[in-house]
């Protein structure tokens, strides 16, 4: 009996060595990820669509929005200038403003407008951005983008790092813009190239990628013509495919 104790630290030893509390510990997390991935597999797409935005309309105003990286709206912003957003009538409308990068770097580049329009689904970042900019040509709703009715056609809609996180695609929050745009209007977004969708392991963090070819088939349902395919880098290793669309006039 007095040898049980260094025999079990003996196995303690040896576990460790071989790596089995890791693995263990794997293959629990393994199990609860396909546990999740079950639930998910018998939710019908309205749970799917309000699952994934419970992480927006709890999100705070900080760099946990992007990657924990304080970003600015600079390289965004000089695209939509170089396409005409911008002007002392323009009524600009922004979705997803987050904690206020783009209109920050609209506003420390001088350009012009006559209101801007920020939707966001977090109540926090809304009460955020109005403390923040405080200035009566600009106003937040907090509200989903695809019901969102604005007071007046807008002239440009600005999106940056928001479109890929919406279920199950894109086109409905864009057909509802698209149908409040003045004839001629710009529209500025930003996504992530390829063909995958997915929620993250957190359960709650849709990401979806495109190609071109859907892009545009989107485009062409609300009535919208391409521009330009470009590339905007928010960050030296973040680079994103910038989709720039004319509603036809």
């Amino acid at each position: 009996m007095p040898a049980l104790p260094s025999l079990r630290a003996g196995r303690r030893r040896l576990a460790s060595l071989l790596g089995l509390p890791e693995l263990h510990g794997s293959i629990h997390r393994l199990e609860q990820r396909v546990e999740s991935l079950e639930t998910q597999l018998h939710e019908s797409r309205e749970e799917a669509w309000e699952r994934s935005r419970t992480r927006w309309r709890a999100a705070k105003p900080t760099a946990g929005l992007t990657w924990d990286v304080q970003l600015n709206g600079q390289a965004f912003v000089a695209r939509a200038e170089h396409h005409g957003a911008f002007g002392p009538e323009k009524r600009i409308a922004e979705i997803g403003p987050g904690y206020g990068r783009l209109l920050g770097s609209v506003l420390e580049r001088g350009l012009a407008f006559a209101s801007y329009t920020g939707v966001d689904l977090s109540e926090q970042n809304v009460a955020h951005l109005v403390e923040t900019f405080p200035d009566r040509r600009i106003s937040f709703a907090c509200e989903d983008v695809e019901a969102v009715a604005f007071a007046e056609p807008v002239d440009a809609v600005l999106s940056s790092l928001t479109f890929k996180h919406l279920f199950p695609s894109f086109a409905r929050a864009l057909s509802n813009l698209a149908g409040q745009m003045t004839p001629g209007g710009i529209v500025l977004f930003d996504l992530i190239e390829g063909s995958r969708r997915f929620f993250e392991e957190d359960g709650v963090t849709y990401i979806r990628w495109y190609e071109r070819g859907e892009v545009e088939d989107i485009l062409a349902a609300c009535g919208l013509e391409r521009v330009a395919f470009e590339q905007v880098r928010h960050h030296p290793d973040l680079a994103r495919l910038l989709v720039v669309a004319r509603k036809s006039s």
